[in-house]
């Protein structure tokens, strides 16, 4: 049997389906489907806790006063105002 380029090409092609297939039932699969989903509502929970105990400098600039948590309005409007302290 003579392998030529057509023949590595189908090879490869059935290897990548089955790689890709494999990656959907992994996925997919019902034995993860609660530690996906548990995991899915991490960015909604609530760190607080988790805030005090990490070490080094928060990567968020301070809220402003008044407001007691990050959400989407306060944090993007405080980035944009340390945004514009930046420029000269």
């Amino acid at each position: 049997m003579i392998m030529d380029i057509n023949l590595l090409r189908s090879l490869v092609t059935v290897a990548s389906l089955a790689a890709f297939l494999g990656i959907v039932w992994w996925a997919y699969g019902p034995a993860r489907k609660e530690r996906f989903e548990r995991d899915a509502l991490l960015p909604f929970g609530d760190h607080e806790e988790d805030d005090a105990a990490s070490a080094g400098p928060s990567p968020l600039p301070p809220l402003p006063r008044g407001e007691g948590k990050w959400t989407a309005g306060n944090g993007l409007s405080a980035i944009s105002r340390m945004n514009d302290r930046k420029r000269p």
